[in-house]
C-alpha cells in the first residue's frame, strides 16, 4: 500500500487548552486566556484578553490579565498601561497594585514601588510575597528595620519561606543583630540543605563573631555543595591562616588559584600566607603577581610594602605604601605602616603625622595611639 494512503485526513485541532465549551461571553475569554497564559502561549492569551475587552472595555480583570501577558514577555511599558487601566476601573485591585509595584521596582523607582506594595497590603495584608517584595525594596534603600519587619510578616504568613529567612538574615546582619541573623541563616539551610549560599553567609557571620571552628564547618558545607565557590575557598583559607594552620591555608588558597589563576585577590591571599611564613621573597613575588592582574588593589600595594620593608628595601616599601594610600586615602593601616617605616628611619615628625592620620580615619586602630604617644614623648 502506498504510504500516502495510510495518512489520516481528519483535520487536526490546533494545540491549546483542552476545556469544554463555555460559551462566547467575556468571562469565557478570560478563562481561556488564563489557560493559555499558564501554558506560556502568550499570543493566544493576549488574543483572548483583547476579545474580552472588546466585549467589556471597563473590565479590570481583563486589563490586569493582559498586563500579565506583557509582563511575562518583559514588555514593561505595555504592562504598566494595562495595570493602570485596571486600577482606573477598580482602584481596589490588589494584584494590579502589586504588579505595578514590580515594574517600578525593576526601574529602581523605589518610592513608587513602596506605595504600590503598601496599597496591595492595605487591600489584602495576608500576602507573604508582597511583604517579602516590600522588604526587598526597603533593603535596597538600606532601611533595614523596615525590611526586617516585612520579612518577619512574610514568615508569619508562610513559615517555610526559605527566601524570607535568607533576606531576614541579611537585614539583621546589617542591623548588627548577629545572633538573630545566624539563626535565620541556619533555618534557611535547614529548609534547603542543598543550597550553598545560606552556609556561606552563616560562615561569614560566625567568623565575624570569632566562632572560627563553626565558621570553618559552614564554609566547608558551602563548598561541599558548590566546590567552585571562590569566596568560600578564600574565607576558609583566611580562617586557617589566622590560626596559623599554614598547611590548611595553603590547600584552600591553592584550590582558589586553580579555579581563578588570573584573579588578583587570590594572589594577594597567597602572598599574605607567604609573608606569615616568613618567606618574603615568595611574598613579594605573589603581591607583584596580584598587582599584575589588578593594579588598583590597594591592599596588595600595602602588603607589598610590608614585605619589602622586611627585606630592608625601605624606599621601595615607602613607594608601595604611598601607592596604597593614593588608591585608598582612607586606608588607616597603610598610614600606620608608613609611620612605622618613618619611625624606623628616625623621622619622628613624619611618623607622628602618619599615625595621626591613621587615627583620624580609624580611632580604634590597634597600636596607632601608643605609637603616636611614643613619637610625641
Amino acid at each position: 500500500m502506498d504510504p500516502i494512503d495510510t495518512q489520516d485526513d481528519t483535520p487536526r485541532r490546533p494545540r491549546g487548552p483542552q476545556v469544554r465549551a463555555l460559551g462566547k461571553g467575556q468571562e469565557t475569554h478570560i478563562v481561556m486566556g488564563n489557560l493559555y497564559l499558564r501554558q506560556k502561549q502568550y499570543a493566544e492569551a493576549a488574543q483572548e484578553f483583547e476579545a474580552a475587552l472588546r466585549l467589556k472595555p471597563d473590565s479590570a480583570v481583563a486589563h490586569f490579565s493582559l498586563g500579565n501577558v506583557h509582563l511575562r514577555q518583559k514588555q514593561a511599558a505595555r504592562a504598566r498601561e494595562c495595570y493602570e487601566a485596571a486600577l482606573r476601573f477598580n482602584p481596589e485591585h490588589a494584584g494590579a497594585h502589586f504588579c505595578l509595584g514590580l515594574i517600578h521596582l525593576q526601574e529602581k523607582r523605589h518610592a513608587e514601588a513602596t506605595h504600590e506594595f503598601e496599597e496591595a497590603l492595605r487591600l489584602n495584608p495576608k500576602q507573604p510575597m508582597v511583604h517579602f517584595t516590600l522588604g526587598n525594596v526597603h533593603l535596597a534603600q538600606r532601611r533595614f528595620q523596615d525590611a526586617a519587619r516585612e520579612f518577619r510578616a512574610a514568615l508569619r504568613l508562610k513559615p517555610q519561606f526559605l527566601a524570607g529567612f535568607f533576606r531576614l538574615g541579611r537585614a539583621q546582619w546589617a542591623l548588627g543583630e548577629d545572633e538573630e541573623a545566624i539563626a535565620a541563616y541556619r533555618e534557611a539551610a535547614r529548609l534547603n540543605p542543598r543550597l550553598a549560599m545560606p552556609h556561606l553567609q552563616l560562615g561569614q557571620l560566625l567568623a565575624k563573631a570569632g566562632r572560627h571552628e563553626e565558621a570553618i564547618e559552614a564554609f566547608e558545607a558551602a563548598l561541599a555543595l558548590r566546590p567552585k565557590l571562590l569566596v568560600a575557598r578564600l574565607r576558609l583559607g583566611d580562617l586557617h591562616l589566622e590560626r596559623c594552620r599554614f598547611t590548611e591555608a595553603e590547600a584552600a588558597y591553592g584550590e582558589a588559584l586553580r579555579l581563578k589563576p588570573n584573579r588578583g585577590l587570590v594572589h594577594l591571599k597567597i602572598g599574605s600566607l607567604r609573608l606569615a611564613e616568613g618567606r618574603t621573597d615568595d611574598a613579594v613575588a605573589a603581591f607583584q603577581e596580584a598587582l599584575r592582574h589588578n593594579r588598583h588593589l590597594a591592599e596588595a600595594h600595602r602588603r607589598l610594602g610590608t614585605a619589602l620593608a622586611a627585606q630592608g628595601r625601605d624606599d621601595e616599601a615607602a613607594a608601595a605604601y604611598g601607592e596604597a594610600i593614593r588608591i585608598n586615602p582612607r586606608m588607616a593601616q597603610a598610614h600606620c605602616d608608613l609611620g612605622d617605616l618613618h619611625a624606623a628611619r628616625g623621622r619622628r615628625e613624619a611618623a607622628a603625622a602618619e599615625y595621626r592620620r591613621a587615627l583620624e580615619i580609624d580611632p580604634k586602630l590597634a597600636g596607632a595611639g601608643e605609637k603616636l604617644a611614643g613619637m610625641e614623648s
